[in-house]
């Protein structure tokens, strides 16, 4: 079937123009109260106009939304209609904590709270705390109906489904015209209420990344199911993982958690997937740990050249040698987009030969993320891909001889800049040409290698950015700490969160430790204590000591190189 007729104008437009080419076919497959369900491309864009109107209806167009909860259609639908509606979506991590919810919908000024089950007790045992937010939406009840016509009134609680009933009901609404250059969505990066900054996009922006990921992503068709298992909140997945598989006609299925991947993989048995590289990580070490238990190591090594060897002269036997392990991933999986952090080049290489594709990117918030993709059927292991049409980009060297240097980019997919943060965004902004802050180089195909991350932040393998910043702001709250550094230590494949502590011995001596090893303990007891205020992959794992202050700049900054 023939996917590239013409670019699609908005996100509805997106939904609208596959619903034409795909129709039946089916978009979501995902569990339900243990019932397994399916909603066509046809009648998911149904569902989607119907919860707008709904909106519209209920008097909540051009609301600011926010949306926190699993992956599941409703979630896609909420963020559709609050956008198509006039409005604003504000994805929230479903991995923060509940102050944090508070206080990000209080940032975004947001007016409407979606939430899932999961936050159901939470959100409405104390819906006062939310200031601002007027109407609560539930997003999914056990049941899953989106044809069911009836009116309903707005109340403070409600559903989806209801709002979505409503819109049936009142179908000679008509959905308005689109302002693709108005802010849609705002997405909090990373940190806490003080250091966090809004990203604002607007709809072209993101569909920009969809029509320019049409080519290099050309090898995803309606023949392909593609399991979800990245949570929506973030651009990488709902952008390419759900809009541009979308786009190409791709079936999602749903994974419903994080535990169920393995049951999912052979239940769904996808052809293709979006990851990050822990994922891949962790598929290569599910694969050794069969082989080693085994015995046949030595022998899948060589079987491992006699693929690559074959493959270099176009003959393809890797079904032949590798179809038992790639059955343990369903079957089928033979293609991966992988990005949200750098991957090893030796996995692409022994995915390639094992049957299972991996075209590498790079992207950011601020870019909607999409800033380079290796293309369908090209090798390139050690880059990130190759710079997407719809930007322009130069590399920002200090020195003309200099071989990289920060990667600075152009183009529709750009965001609007950060909200309510004019400094920042001009730190960042300049006619039009965004600094990512990461540091890399092209060669002279197009193709973008990175050589460096941002200067303080640390990537995790699992592809989630950690500012050191946000942690400091935690420990800068213990008495116990006169200063202090974070940083990521190599340890085990993955960067461990680390804290280097400079104590304040003038205060641990006040309250009667005279030791350092009292000292040392007393901090060791306030950073566990500080841990449970974090998000699991924000802990701190490993503490170092020093008993001299920071070496400073002039201007009295640490000097952080100095300590990584």
């Amino acid at each position: 079937m023939e996917n590239y007729l013409r670019p699609v104008k908005n996100l509805i437009d997106n939904f609208g123009y596959a619903a034409e080419r795909f129709g039946d076919h089916p978009l979501f497959k995902f569990e339900r109260a243990r019932v397994d369900c399916e909603i066509s491309y046809k009648a998911f864009y149904e569902y989607a106009c119907a919860v707008t109107r709904g909106f519209i209806h209920l008097g909540l167009a051009g609301k600011r939304v926010a949306i926190i909860g699993e992956n599941c259609p409703e979630w896609i639908a909420t963020y559709l209609a609050a956008i198509t509606s006039g409005g604003i979506a504000v994805p929230i991590d479903v991995a923060l904590s509940k102050e944090q919810l508070v206080e990000f919908a209080k940032m975004a000024e947001v007016e409407v709270l979606a939430y899932s089950n999961t936050w159901a007790p939470f959100v409405e045992e104390n819906a006062d705390q939310f200031e601002g937010v007027t109407t609560f939406i539930k997003l999914a009840d056990t049941e899953f109906d989106f044809t069911t016509a009836q009116e309903y009134e707005l109340e403070r609680f409600t559903t989806v489904e209801k709002i979505a009933h409503t819109g049936n009901a009142v179908n000679d609404i008509e959905i308005p015209e689109q302002d693709v250059e108005r802010m849609s969505v705002m997405l909090f990066t990373s940190g806490t209420t003080g250091t966090s900054k809004i990203v604002m996009l607007s709809q072209k922006n993101i569909v920009t990344v969809v029509n320019a990921a049409r080519e290099p992503l050309k090898h995803f068709t309606n023949e392909d199911t593609i399991l979800s298992v990245l949570p929506v909140h973030h651009t990488y997945e709902l952008t390419a993982g759900i809009f541009c598989a979308t786009d190409h006609g791709c079936t999602i299925a749903i994974n419903d958690s994080i535990k169920h991947v393995t049951k999912n993989l052979k239940k769904y048995r996808p052809t293709g997937m979006t990851v990050v590289p822990l994922y891949v990580e962790v598929f290569y070490n599910s694969i050794m740990k069969n082989v080693r238990k085994q015995g046949i190591e030595k022998t899948f090594n060589m079987a491992l050249k006699f693929s690559k060897i074959a493959g270099a002269v176009h003959i393809d036997i890797r079904k032949q040698l590798f179809g038992k392990v790639v059955e343990a991933f369903g079957g089928r999986l033979c293609k991966l987009v992988c990005g949200g952090a750098a991957l090893r080049p030796e996995l692409v290489d022994t995915f390639k030969a094992i049957g299972i594709e991996i075209s590498q990117g790079y992207g950011i918030t601020e870019c909607s993320p999409l800033v380079s993709v290796i293309p369908a059927g090209v090798y390139n292991p050690k880059s990130c891909g190759k710079i997407v049409e719809c930007m322009q980009v130069y590399i920002d060297k200090e020195n003309p001889t200099d071989e990289f240097g920060e990667i600075v980019v152009k183009g529709d997919n750009v965001m609007l800049g950060y909200y309510n943060n004019e400094q920042a965004t001009n730190e960042v902004l300049s006619k039009g040409w965004f600094h990512t802050g990461d540091y890399g180089y092209v060669d002279k195909e197009g193709y973008l290698y990175i050589t460096g991350r941002k200067k303080n932040i640390i990537v995790l393998q699992d592809g989630k950015n950690v500012f050191p910043e946000e942690i400091e702001e935690y420990l800068g709250a213990i008495p116990h700490i006169k200063e202090c550094v974070v940083v990521g230590r190599q340890k085990d494949n993955d960067l461990a969160i680390t804290a280097i502590v400079y104590p304040d011995f003038e205060y641990t001596d006040s309250i009667g430790l005279k030791s350092k090893e009292e000292v040392y303990n007393a901090i060791r007891d306030k950073i566990n204590e500080t841990n449970r205020k974090l998000v699991g992959y924000k802990r701190i794992v490993s503490l170092e000591f020093i008993e001299e202050e920071f070496e400073k700049t002039p201007s009295k900054k640490i000097k952080r190189y100095l300590y990584k």
